[in-house]
């Protein structure tokens, strides 16, 4: 009887312990959609697996406080209800077993054209209106095939185009064409899947008609795979044939194709390619600020006769007879019957970091015009503008604001050296360009160029990276990415140059991710000088000649980089003999500029050692020797990780300084090619929200330093120690963090979210509205103003925003709202540490109270 009881009372405990678990066994979380990031509009759904019934959640944001929480059943996805713009971590549980992720939701990236490539998406293969059509080859008889819009497989949206081709008959190829828009692209970037195809060829025609042809060889994976085409008039196996035909490109493209050829089959008479994403792109062009275009008294254009002169007179009119632009221009007439030297036309304006100058001018009385341009010091940069006899509009173009014809300088620092940004300009009238006593000059369409303000990441793509995680680079706002194509792989054989496979995918991707390449030439190799196995420096001739000769290899091998940096950090890294000094680094940079200037005289030569906040004396050495006649950007890491970035401004200052000094009082541009800080556990460490803070800051500070360009370090954690600085300096997880590959840190999204405000952007001034806050002035990419607020530290404030309308507030992690102005058109807005985005065409300051 005991044991027939305690037979039926096992088999009941196993049936109920068979239908529902005490405790669940199995609880993963992985992400769906690449890292875990969304945008606005996304549902956010994460990968779940649990052999529980039913799991809870909860996602807290960045400072623990939990946002949201719900359950649901097991299923393979956890669907979780946040809405909002941020960073968040998830939390899971079922029964006893917790797993946790992270998510990010960002604002969708803008489209409109920026600084770096403008991408005019031709080939989505979303529907038939992209006009694709087939051919099959017929001056070659035999062949059959087709193309298709194909759900089955697709590299982005939901359709691919699949080209099919059939040879078992005859022919020699297949193909699929369509006309293309006016585009003036300078490249064109697709990705293809093929199951057996060794090579592709493409065509494009240009604008005589004639057919530019080259062969893209394929990888020989069966994946989707990028390819990139950055010279139509030349590659692998180039002919040309039709229009002009003589071997010239004649843009713009007028049609483009993708041939299937019999040839690169191997083993069968078929076989197909699919197609997607394919694009051409162009160089967007440089952002402008304009100054004068005289369509509106309200610019602030005023008449000045040159009082300091007597005698002059004249007058400042709108002229609606033939602009050079819109609907007036200006017209200046002098009249010197009385007297004077000169009359003008003149305005100041929020302060402008122009790196060049532009404007339009009509006369058949004047053979020059004056400019004068005032630094932020006061000091006012005169020169004579040459013009022609013509009578029609004429352009004039300044790039040097202290020197030129006629160069003269007064008021201010009065030391003759240009100290941006520009406050007020100046076009005048001088008696002694004309012949009698009288004239007019019309003036139209003045314009400042401002900075290509790019922010970027460094990667290790030549390294170890898998290039998955490219385009979650691309999607924070990143214009730029700086990476490695070791010299030691590139040539393991003397004189012959072979670059692996990753560079040449890592830097396709970024093409068709609109990712501008910084790449780096480095280190050394053992077929040469060889005192030591990792960062083996050149120190011969012989060796400094090897070098330079795989960097204009490396600049040949791949056009699309247009800014090469010698060496990383030689002032820490040259091993051997070379021993880190200045003068060994010079002697390979001026071996290396020489030659690729010599073959790529358009790429820009980023040098200097990479020096650091320590390493002051080092770079005044390299300069006081001559160093700076042989780069055109210099790089610097001013790494801070025991400071706020605020203090990053001392340092390129100190930089500058030196610049001058050794350059006859000229510039050179200035680079952060690598910044950053560290989460984990180790010495000088910040946690994740500081990071987060530090880097938006820093974003947000080097513009008004004359910092062109900022690339963070680095893109993902290397690793998954806590107590490894390099495991930790990333944007997002490593590939086999517990939290899931790629997965958002907090200071993804901060990055993400300045990077967008960034984006086309032009620096315009830095104000302190009080209790130590600092004010950063922008004109966004579309002309809109905007402001960065923070402190560099204490406690939380508030400002005062006066505005005549709404005003739009961003927060750090891209959460934005709009405020109202009261009765008295003011706004409060709550400020901190972290950078507060304060936008609107109706803000017309910001105090504090």
């Amino acid at each position: 009887m005991r044991r027939t009881l305690a037979l039926v009372l096992g088999i009941l405990l196993l049936a109920f312990g068979t239908t529902t678990p005490a405790h669940a066994a199995t609880l993963a979380l992985t992400p769906i959609t690449l890292g875990n990031v969304f945008t606005d509009g996304q549902p956010v759904k994460i990968g779940l697996n649990t052999d529980a019934a039913s799991v809870t959640w909860s996602a807290a944001d960045v400072n623990g406080t939990v946002v949201a929480t719900g359950s649901q059943a097991a299923a393979s996805t956890l669907q979780v209800s946040v809405t909002n713009r941020g960073w968040y971590k998830l939390t899971v549980q079922a029964g006893t077993l917790t797993a946790q992720t992270t998510f990010a939701i960002l604002s969708p990236l803008s489209t409109a054209p920026v600084t770096g490539l403008t991408s005019t998406r031709v080939g989505d293969f979303e529907n038939a209106a992209e006009g694709w059509s087939f051919y099959p080859g017929s001056e070659f008889p035999g062949a059959t095939g087709g193309f298709a819009l194909d759900t089955t497989d697709n590299h982005s949206g939901t359709h691919a185009g699949k080209l099919s081709g059939d040879f078992s008959a005859g022919g020699a190829y297949v193909s699929v064409n369509r006309p293309l828009p006016a585009v003036s692209a300078n490249s064109v970037s697709f990705w293809a899947k093929t199951p057996n195809l060794s090579f592709l060829t493409f065509r494009l025609t240009d604008a005589t008609g004639q057919v530019h042809q080259q062969r893209l060889t394929l990888s020989g994976g069966t994946d989707w795979q990028p390819l990139t085409v950055t010279r139509f008039d030349g590659g692998k196996q180039y002919v040309h044939f039709g229009g002009a035909n003589d071997g010239v490109w004649h843009g713009p493209a007028k049609q483009i194709e993708v041939v299937l050829d019999k040839g690169a089959i191997s083993g069968a008479t078929s076989s197909s390619v699919s197609l997607d994403d394919l694009t051409l792109n162009s160089p967007a062009p440089a952002p402008t600020t304009p100054l004068g275009d005289y369509e509106s008294a309200a610019e602030g254009w005023s008449f000045y006769p040159g009082s300091e002169f007597p005698g002059a007179t004249g007058s400042l009119t709108y002229d609606t007879a033939s602009p050079q632009s819109g609907t007036q221009s200006a017209k200046l007439t002098g009249d010197f019957t009385g007297g004077g030297n000169y009359v003008a036309l003149q305005r100041t304006f929020v302060p402008v970091n122009l790196t060049a100058l532009s404007l339009w001018v009509k006369t058949s009385q004047l053979t020059a015009l004056g400019l004068r341009l005032t630094d932020a010091t006061g000091q006012v940069h005169q020169q004579r503008l040459d013009l022609s006899k013509a009578t029609d509009w004429q352009q004039l173009s300044v790039t040097r604001f202290d020197a030129g014809t006629g160069y003269l300088h007064f008021g201010g620092a009065d030391d003759g050296i240009w100290h941006g940004p520009a406050t007020a300009i100046t076009l005048t009238l001088d008696k002694s360009a004309i012949s009698g006593t009288t004239a007019s000059v019309n003036v139209d369409a003045v314009a400042a160029t401002t900075p290509r303000s790019l922010v970027g990441a460094s990667t290790h793509f030549g390294g170890n990276w898998s290039p998955n995680a490219i385009p979650l680079l691309a999607q924070t706002g990143a214009r730029g990415a700086r990476d490695e194509a070791y010299w030691s792989a590139a040539e393991t054989t003397a004189g012959t140059y072979s670059f692996p496979a990753k560079v040449n995918t890592y830097l396709q991707s970024w093409q068709s991710n609109s990712l501008d390449p910084l790449l780096i030439a480095d280190y050394g190799n053992c077929l040469y000088d060889c005192p030591d196995q990792l960062f083996n420096a050149p120190y011969t001739d012989a060796g400094r000649t090897a070098f330079a000769n795989y960097a204009n290899a490396l600049a040949t091998q791949y056009p699309q980089v247009h800014n090469l940096a010698v060496w990383n950090e030689w002032d820490v890294n040259a091993a051997g003999p070379a021993n880190k000094t200045p003068d060994s680094y010079l002697a390979l940079l001026k071996a290396t500029y020489t030659k690729v200037k010599a073959n790529h005289p358009d790429v820009t030569i980023v040098g200097g050692g990479d020096t650091d906040v320590t390493q002051q004396a080092w770079f005044q050495a390299f300069c006081q020797l001559g160093g700076l006649k042989y780069l055109d950007v210099v790089s610097i890491h001013p790494y801070n990780y025991l400071h706020a970035p605020e203090g990053l401004g001392a340092a390129i200052d100190q930089v500058r300084a030196t610049i001058r000094q050794y350059n006859g009082g000229v510039d050179k541009p200035i680079w952060i090619t690598e910044a950053g800080w560290f989460t984990g556990t180790a010495q000088a460490s910040v946690d994740e929200a500081t990071q987060a803070m530090y880097l938006a800051r820093a974003q947000l500070n080097v513009p008004g330093h004359d910092v062109d360009r900022f690339y963070m370090y680095d893109f993902k954690n290397d690793g998954v120690d806590p107590a490894a600085q390099e495991d930790n300096f990333g944007l997002v997880h490593h590939e086999a963090d517990a939290l899931g590959a790629y997965t958002p840190k907090p200071a993804y999204v901060a990055y993400a979210t300045a990077a967008r405000q960034l984006r086309g952007a032009t620096f315009l001034g830095k104000e302190y509205p009080g209790n130590g806050l600092i004010d950063q002035v922008y004109a966004a990419n579309d002309g809109t103003p905007f402001r960065a607020v923070w402190a560099a530290s204490g406690a939380n404030s508030t400002v005062t925003v006066k505005a005549t309308g709404p005003v739009q507030v961003t927060s750090l992690y891209g959460l934005s709202y709009t405020m109202s102005p009261d009765a008295n058109g003011q706004v409060t807005v709550t400020v901190g540490v972290w950078p507060t985005y304060i936008s609107g065409t109706n803000v017309t300051s910001v105090t504090a109270p």
